[in-house]
């Protein structure tokens, strides 16, 4: 069984997510200096000189590192060589997925008429899953039907119109979540 100190240190743990090109790393700082990447012990030195300057000594090599944020990430100067990252704490990276999973969880997607039209045919039927680019309605305008597609996967919660029923343009006809 594990005990509460242990359970304590592991909160006090920095732990931070860096991507080199398509290279994801799992960087934690323990409370005891030591540094663990992709839960490897590393033996790592790194000293702050300034606001974006560091001193970084791995495996007896040191390294100048100079770090600026930028809209994306951070350009990285190693020793002159400029390497492009992203540094997302685990905080950020919960709080990230919370946030998308709200707005994907409640996505709700109205499909309204281009135009006004004629319903001719209703191609979905209420709690039916549909995919994006799928054809839900078709509306005849000036002699000529127009397939209506979903712009996102979803499942279908609501058709407020049916065959023959005029539409205005900007009338709600679909309601897909």
């Amino acid at each position: 069984m594990e005990n509460s100190s242990s359970r304590l240190s592991e909160v006090n743990v920095a732990s931070y997510y860096v991507t080199i090109d398509v290279r994801e790393y799992a960087v934690k700082f323990k409370p005891d200096g030591s540094v663990l990447v992709n839960d490897a012990p590393v033996d790592v030195d790194l000293r702050r000189q300034d606001t974006r300057t560091f001193s970084f000594l791995s495996d007896g090599s040191s390294k100048k590192v100079v770090a600026e944020k930028n809209a994306d990430g951070y350009h990285l100067l190693v020793d002159g060589t400029l390497i492009e990252a992203t540094i997302e704490s685990e905080r950020d990276r919960l709080l990230r997925a919370f946030d998308t999973q709200a707005k994907t969880a409640h996505k709700r997607t109205e499909v309204r008429a281009p135009m006004p039209a004629l319903v001719v045919r209703v191609e979905v039927e209420v709690g039916q899953e549909v995919v994006a680019g799928q054809g839900l309605i078709i509306l005849e305008a000036m002699k000529m039907e127009n397939e209506i597609k979903a712009s996102a996967s979803g499942k279908v919660k609501e058709i407020l119109v049916g065959k023959g029923k005029p539409v205005e343009k900007g009338e709600r006809l679909i309601i897909l979540e």
